[in-house]
C-alpha cells in the first residue's frame, strides 16, 4: 500500500508538482492574437492567472483572442499520428439558452430538451449542456483536419470557462476501430512520461478566458491561479473498493503554503464523485483551481480536500453501508493521521454530486454528527437510497441537523439518473430534498442553476457551497 511518507524520496515519488499539474489538468495553453480585454486584468488581480503569465508552451492547445464574434476567442487543438486513418475530437461544447426552455422546472415524468447548438452559433446567455439531454456525455464529435507529416488539427470558437475534450484515433477511415485518448501534450496531472498513478483518464481540459465585449461570463475563478496548492495521489486501506485489492485510490489537495506542523489544524473537505474514480474532481471538476483562486482572494480559508474513489460502491434503502463504514472507520482516521487536519466534526465537510450527492445526503440523515457541513449536489432520485420520508426522521435527528450547514443544489435541466441512463426530469427531486428539510424546520441553503447533469453545473455549485456554507457559521450556531 502506498502512503504518504516523511522521507524526501517518498515525497518526491508520491507528489506531482502543481506547476506540471496546471499545464496538464487545465491548460490555458498558448494565448495569441489581440491583447487581453480589461476584464482579464481584474481577473488576474483577484487571483486568476492572465493569459500571458499562464503560457505553458506551444505544445498545448492554442487559445487565440480574436476579438471577433461569436465569443472573442478560438481554440486550435492539435494531435500527431502519422499512422492514423482518421482522428476525431469530442468536446463539452453543445449549448442551449434559458429563453429556449419550455419551463424551468419539471415533474418526475418530464425531461427538458436541449438545443445542441455548436460553438460557431453561440449566443449570449448560452450554457453548455449535452444534447440529447442525458446523464451521458452526449457531446459533439468532429473530424480533425489532416496535414502533412501526420499532424491533425481542429479549430473552433469557444466561450469562457473550462472544457473537457478527447481524441478518437481510428485505424480505419470509416471510424469503426477507434481508441479514445487524452491529449498527449496536455495529460491529466496523474500521468507523466508514460507512467500513471491510479486511474487513467482519457480526456484533457482547456480553459478559455472571457471577453466581456461578447457577453461571455467571467469564470476566472475556474482558471489556473498564480499561487497553487499541491495534488497528491496515493492509497488508503479499504476492504470495500474495486482494485487495487484491500486499498482504495485517493487524491488529496493541500493548499498553497501547507504547513504540516501548523498550530491550528486545517479543516477538511471530503469529496465524492458520481460513482466514479478519485480523479474526477481534479480533472473535469477543476476543483484545485477553484480552491486556489478562492483561497488567494480570501473567500475561503485554506483547507485539505480528500477525494476517494466511490466507483463500484453499493447502496441499499438506508444508505451506503460498506462505504459509510469505510469512511468512518478508515478514511477519516487515515486522513487525520497523515495530515495536519482538525479532528473536530465542525471542521469537517462532506460534498459530492450525483452518486456522491446521495452519499452526502445519507451521511446527513444517518451520521449527522460526523460532519459540520453537507454539500448535497444533484442527488439521484431513481436509486435504492432516496430522501427519507419526514415521518421516519426522529426528533434527535432534527435537532442535530439544525446545527449543521446544509446545501442542496442542482441544475434545472438535470435528468433523473439511473444505472441505465436517464429519461425523466430530476430537478423536481432536488427541490423535494430541500422541502423535506424545510418541512422539518431544518435550515438549508438551496442553489439551482441553468445546467444539466455535468461538471459545468457542479463547478458552479461547489464554488457556491464553499463560499456560502462550508466552514461558516450555521443558522443556529
Amino acid at each position: 500500500m502506498s502512503t504518504l511518507a516523511s522521507s524526501p524520496t517518498d515525497s518526491r515519488r508520491l507528489h506531482r508538482s502543481r506547476a506540471l499539474a496546471t499545464a496538464s489538468v487545465l491548460a490555458i495553453a498558448t494565448v495569441t492574437g489581440a491583447g487581453a480585454p480589461a476584464a482579464h486584468a481584474s481577473a488576474t488581480a483577484s487571483g486568476a492567472a492572465s493569459p500571458a503569465t499562464a503560457h505553458r508552451g506551444a505544445s498545448s492547445p492554442v487559445v487565440t483572442h480574436t476579438g471577433r464574434k461569436p465569443t472573442g476567442y478560438q481554440v486550435r487543438f492539435r494531435y500527431h499520428d502519422a499512422k492514423a486513418a482518421l482522428v476525431r475530437i469530442t468536446g463539452s461544447w453543445y449549448f442551449t439558452n434559458p429563453d429556449e426552455l419550455s419551463s424551468y422546472t419539471t415533474g418526475p415524468e418530464e425531461l427538458l430538451e436541449t438545443t445542441g447548438r455548436l460553438p460557431a452559433d453561440w449566443r449570449v446567455g448560452d450554457f453548455p449542456v449535452s444534447s440529447p439531454n442525458s446523464s451521458f456525455p452526449n457531446w459533439p464529435v468532429a473530424d480533425m483536419t489532416r496535414h502533412r507529416g501526420g499532424d491533425w488539427s481542429y479549430t473552433t470558437p469557444l466561450p469562457s470557462g473550462p472544457f473537457t475534450y478527447s481524441f478518437e484515433v481510428c485505424s480505419d477511415a470509416a471510424g469503426t476501430d477507434c481508441e479514445t485518448v487524452a491529449d498527449p501534450q496536455n495529460l491529466p496531472w496523474n500521468e507523466s512520461h508514460g507512467s500513471v498513478q491510479g486511474t487513467q483518464i482519457t480526456s484533457s481540459e482547456v480553459y478559455v478566458p472571457s471577453d466581456p465585449a461578447f457577453g461571455t461570463v467571467d469564470l476566472s475563478y475556474q482558471g489556473p491561479a498564480r499561487v497553487q496548492g499541491t495534488l497528491t495521489h496515493t492509497t488508503f486501506p479499504s476492504s470495500t473498493s474495486v482494485p487495487p485489492a484491500d486499498e482504495a485510490y485517493v487524491s488529496v489537495y493541500t493548499p498553497p503554503g501547507y504547513d504540516a506542523h501548523r498550530s491550528t489544524p486545517y479543516p477538511t473537505l471530503y469529496m465524492f464523485g458520481g460513482g466514479d474514480n478519485e480523479m474526477e474532481w481534479t480533472t473535469t471538476g477543476d476543483l484545485q483551481n477553484i480552491l486556489d483562486n478562492l483561497i488567494a482572494t480570501g473567500q475561503v480559508e485554506p483547507m485539505v480536500v480528500v477525494m476517494a474513489s466511490d466507483k463500484g460502491e453499493t447502496e441499499d434503502y438506508d444508505g451506503f453501508p460498506e462505504l459509510t463504514t469505510n469512511v468512518l472507520d478508515t478514511l477519516i482516521p487515515w486522513t487525520e493521521s497523515h495530515y495536519d487536519v482538525s479532528a473536530d466534526a465542525d471542521r469537517r465537510a462532506i460534498a459530492g454530486q450525483g452518486f456522491g450527492g446521495s452519499i452526502a445526503q445519507s451521511m446527513l440523515y444517518n451520521h449527522t454528527d460526523t460532519f459540520g457541513y453537507y454539500g448535497i449536489m444533484s442527488p439521484g432520485s431513481r436509486a435504492n437510497f432516496t430522501t427519507p420520508d419526514d415521518s421516519t426522521v426522529t426528533d434527535a435527528q432534527v435537532a442535530a441537523m439544525k446545527t449543521k450547514g446544509i446545501f442542496v443544489s442542482g441544475g434545472y435541466l438535470e435528468p433523473a439518473v439511473t444505472p441505465f441512463g436517464s429519461s425523466h426530469g430530476g430537478h423536481w427531486y432536488h427541490a423535494q430534498a430541500v422541502k423535506a428539510l424545510t418541512d422539518l424546520g431544518v435550515p438549508v441553503t438551496p442553489d439551482f442553476v441553468f445546467g444539466g447533469h455535468d461538471m459545468y453545473t457542479w463547478r458552479i455549485t461547489i464554488h457556491d457551497f464553499l463560499t456560502r456554507v462550508a466552514f461558516r457559521p450555521t443558522p443556529t450556531s
